[in-house]
């Protein structure tokens, strides 16, 4: 069985951290908690919405389900109530992952910097139609460690002419026992 999307699209001999390799090597559950930044404007709230992203909040509780279905990974995310599904899967013509919300596809590229795997947004259609590269949402998404041994994410999106569409930052810890995924 092949590994998470990500971890495919690293080069070869990465070295992250634990965590950060844990919940992208085992299927099953992880919990914490988030703050929730959402844009404001009609065309932001129709673009957050078509994803299916949740709504602002302050230490908002989150669960992560991962859950493998042959080459897919689903990633369903509940914060506070609101579920966010995707779906992931490796791109090997791109070197990226392929990431799924609803109508929206992303095509991401990973990168490990300093214990750091950060996320860049390559491509992104909307109902199959791909967005020009001068359209395309910038993101600082980072993935890491903490001193607690807790897995850290910091998920942005801000577009070109509307700025922030969504940023999420919290932490999660897997919940019960895990199954390898890779």
């Amino acid at each position: 069985m092949s590994s998470d999307p990500f971890l495919q699209a690293l080069a070869p001999n990465h070295s992250l951290p634990n965590a950060v390799q844990w919940l992208h090597s085992t299927e099953g559950q992880y919990s914490g908690q988030c703050d929730i930044e959402r844009g404001t404007g009609f065309l932001t709230k129709i673009a957050t919405n078509l994803a299916g992203f949740p709504p602002g909040g302050k230490d908002v509780p989150v669960s992560v389900t991962i859950n493998r279905m042959g080459e897919t990974l689903t990633w369903t995310r509940d914060f506070g109530g609101h579920c966010t599904t995707s779906h992931l899967v490796y791109d090997a013509n791109r070197n990226c992952v392929r990431e799924k919300f609803g109508a929206i596809s992303i095509w991401l590229r990973a990168s490990l910097q300093n214990g750091v795997l950060r996320i860049e947004i390559l491509r992104l259609s909307v109902f199959g139609v791909p967005l020009p590269a001068f359209a395309l949402p910038r993101s600082n998404t980072r993935e890491w460690q903490d001193a607690q041994g807790r897995f850290r994410f910091d998920v942005s999106a801000n577009a070109p002419g509307l700025g922030l569409l969504i940023r999420y930052q919290g932490w999660l810890t897997p919940d019960h026992t895990m199954r390898g995924a890779g």
